[in-house]
């Protein structure tokens, strides 16, 4: 990976002080390939496939804005990540049969969270004052296009709308963790 970065640099594709931050960009993207094999994998030997495709789709697109809790070993990541899609899982089958107003109520509370607290900062990704303004606009780009599909899920297609219920959900439990101080800071 390092002399992917070396040759990166001598293209003139990043400035030498960009180097820390390409490392950790390569290093997640791998990490969240191979996460996402894993947890997708183990997530349909329990539950429903489209459940876990789409828990973990409605995840990586609301988090790749947010940012939110992030472990500090790799195995604490896909340990913690295992038990979160797990938790994710079994409150999607308990909220199938949940009444629309208490579907709405935890939608709404998880949005609020999510515009309030993301995204999150920490050591590893060294957001300045302006990337998190512009990434918070970002996120609530993100969070209106994806409230607005589930909302005309909830009317269409409810048990696919728990599913992106619980993942929005997760999500914001996962930026209060990061701002509590848990993980990475």
């Amino acid at each position: 990976m390092e002399r992917l970065i070396e040759k990166a640099i001598q293209a003139g594709l990043i400035d030498e002080g960009q180097k820390e931050w390409l490392l950790y960009w390569l290093q997640c993207r791998i990490m969240n390939a191979g996460g996402f094999f894993i947890l997708i994998c183990a997530g349909a030997l329990f539950f429903p496939l489209s459940w876990v495709l789409l828990l973990n789709l409605g995840l990586v697109f609301l988090r790749s804005k947010t940012n939110g809790l992030h472990m500090p070993t790799k195995r604490s990541c896909m340990v913690f990540s295992l038990l979160c899609e797990y938790g994710c899982l079994f409150a999607i089958q308990i909220l199938q049969t949940s009444a629309l107003t208490v579907l709405i109520m935890i939608l709404a509370l998880s949005t609020i969270l999510i515009c309030g607290l993301a995204p999150c900062n920490n050591s590893a990704v060294h957001y300045s004052h302006e990337e998190l303004k512009v990434m918070h606009k970002a996120v609530m780009q993100r969070l209106c296009l994806y409230d607005l599909v589930v909302l005309i899920l909830l009317l269409q297609a409810p048990s696919v709308a728990v599913t992106l219920i619980v993942a929005e959900t997760a999500v914001a439990l996962l930026v209060v963790l990061a701002k509590l101080g848990v993980g990475i800071q």
